[in-house]
């Protein structure tokens, strides 16, 4: 063998300590995404938990406001799982809508009557909902409305942070 060939062997062998950094480097940034990507999942899941049982509150508002009779303007009562009786006008009338989406205004004044604090009883605890509905009459005749639910929680502040979930919405034509 001559020189030059045993150089090349003894230098090619193994990792110098400039690969073996850069290398390391990859390694921590990539692990430190996926420690990001585990954080933001978690947080995501109560986010879900939250939106889940604001739906869960206007579906019941509004199978309620859909079971009775497009002609009639009854009143309804409910009772939450804390035992709180809430009343639900079916008449026409309501909270007010955005006039753009046709979704419920939050930040108006609740109007008495179609505008309810419903608690929503669960594994980690309840919580309260602000529900407001709207019904509209249905242009042609009264066996028509148009009812639209929403519900939202509160600002909730956990650990000095806050979490907001955006109001769901829900809509549903009531007739004969």
């Amino acid at each position: 063998m001559n020189n030059s060939n045993r150089f090349r062997l003894k230098n090619s062998a193994g990792f110098s300590l400039v690969e073996l950094m850069i290398a390391v480097f990859i390694l921590a940034v990539a692990i430190l995404g996926g420690m990001a990507m585990i954080v933001v999942g978690i947080a995501r899941n109560g986010g879900n938990r939250m939106d889940t049982a604001a739906t869960n509150v206007a579906q019941t508002i509004l199978e309620d406001i859909a079971s009775a009779s497009p002609k009639s303007n009854a009143s309804l009562t409910i009772t939450d799982c804390a035992g709180n009786n809430v009343q639900i006008t079916t008449a026409a009338g309501g909270a007010p809508t955005v006039a753009s989406t046709g979704d419920i205004d939050f930040s108006q004044a609740a109007v008495a009557g179609y505008q309810a604090s419903y608690t929503v009883c669960g594994a980690s605890g309840r919580v309260v909902c602000d529900v407001r509905w709207n019904v509209t009459q249905v242009a042609g005749g009264p066996w028509a409305k148009l009812v639209t639910v929403a519900a939202r929680q509160p600002l909730a502040i956990r650990k000095n942070s806050y979490s907001y979930t955006p109001p769901v919405t829900l809509r549903t034509i009531v007739g004969m």
